[in-house]
């Protein structure tokens, strides 16, 4: 088995590599834009069935025959490359895996579906945390109700270890979230896709600890490319919301505001610049903090319906707590494991479909979750009437 991971120095990457060895017998390629830098977490990891690989995944030629003689490309590049890079591994012959591309690129990447599967391969899309899990979630607790007429989709974390108060920690690439926070938000209303204003929605939700009451706001995500489709049972109203601590939330929102996030050029002195591009530059290379920052991931998906003709809840929660032995927070943790259960699956046929799919119609909900435990990632499933009454409890 060889399972190549394209972006594989990056910080959720490295979960996957790291999985992907413990989990498999595989030959794992670490591949990135900078060989320096792939070479380092291959040294950091320690095995030798991880190899280092330069290559830039903008370059379609020469990543197309990069990825030939593989059997699976997890793509943990930029989200913005998801596109270009699928195209590559189809024209390969080899089966992709990636973490989502934020509803507009997802579609796209839908639309190659017949490619994928005149090509003979499985491009499992969106298979991270949240969409990834998030969305195989969505769809056990579907099983569980006759008709769905709401799914609300949450997600938040909270810092157990490590950090300053006040500290801009950025929970993921920097260049995403400045996009999550600024694009139009869909989300699928009384039966149809409307788009709503960035940072709008604001909302308290309550979730377990010790991530407890936070203040979420909608922000654009693929799952509303994919589950309204996908679950049926005549689901009316999906909405997917993310919140993150008051002083993060504040500072990025300001920083948008203001239009920090454009991508739009502006002239600076004798040259044009980015917004977008500089703002990232100034954040990445703001100093690391001495001791990792960890925290405990949380992602609820909640849908409410009938069963048997009876107003019923069922609330599937997955908490991602560090990996205290690799000193990775539960938020790279929920990411990286995913693709790698994904990829090792798709290898071994135990994911068979062919074309382009999202994880709410390929990956078996039960296994999945039974993998997941095995990698210290609880998911809980709560069944209610509509009255509130717990009817039965999974974990």
């Amino acid at each position: 088995m060889k399972i190549i991971v394209l972006g594989g120095a990056g910080a959720m990457a490295r979960v996957t590599v790291r999985d992907l060895l413990q989990r498999t017998d595989a030959t794992v390629g670490v591949a990135d834009v900078n060989l320096d830098r792939a070479r380092q977490t291959v040294r950091a990891i320690g095995s030798d069935r991880a190899e280092a690989i330069g290559v830039d995944a903008r370059d379609a030629d020469r990543l197309r025959r990069n990825l030939k003689g593989w059997d699976v490309a997890i793509n943990e590049t930029w989200y913005n490359l998801n596109l270009d890079v699928m195209n590559a591994a189809i024209a390969a012959g080899v089966h992709y895996v990636d973490l989502g591309g934020m509803y507009h690129l997802t579609i796209k990447q839908l639309a190659r579906d017949r490619a994928a599967k005149d090509a003979g391969v499985t491009c499992l899309v969106c298979m991270g945390s949240t969409p990834g899990t998030m969305n195989v979630m969505a769809a056990h607790g579907a099983s569980k109700l006759d008709r769905i007429d709401r799914v609300k989709l949450r997600s938040a974390g909270a810092v157990v270890s490590g950090g300053s108060p006040g500290e801009f920690v950025v929970p993921y690439s920097i260049r995403t979230l400045l996009d999550e926070f600024s694009f139009d938000a869909p989300v699928f209303r009384d039966g149809k896709v409307v788009v709503l204003p960035p940072l709008s929605g604001g909302e308290t939700f309550e979730l377990p600890p010790p991530v407890g009451k936070v203040h979420g706001v909608n922000t654009i995500h693929s799952e509303i490319a994919t589950l309204p489709g996908n679950l049926g049972k005549g689901v009316r109203d999906l909405e997917f919301k993310v919140g993150f601590p008051p002083e993060f939330m504040q500072t990025l929102t300001s920083l948008i505001r203001l239009g920090f996030a454009s991508k739009k050029p502006i002239r600076v002195g004798d040259r044009d610049v980015v917004p977008h591009d500089v703002t990232s530059a100034v954040i990445e290379a703001l100093p690391q903090p001495k001791e990792p920052v960890l925290d405990v991931d949380i992602q609820r998906c909640e849908m409410s319906g009938t069963r048997a003709g009876k107003p019923a809840t069922v609330t599937v929660d997955c908490i991602s707590t560090p990996n205290l032995e690799w000193r990775i927070d539960g938020g790279a943790v929920g990411t990286g494991t995913p693709p790698a259960i994904a990829a090792a699956w798709i290898a071994t046929g135990q994911i068979r479909a062919r074309g382009v799919a999202p994880p709410e119609v390929a990956v078996d909900p039960l296994p999945f979750f039974r993998e997941l435990g095995a990698k210290g990632r609880t998911i809980e499933i709560w069944e209610r009437d509509g009255g509130d009454r717990l009817l039965s409890k999974e974990a």
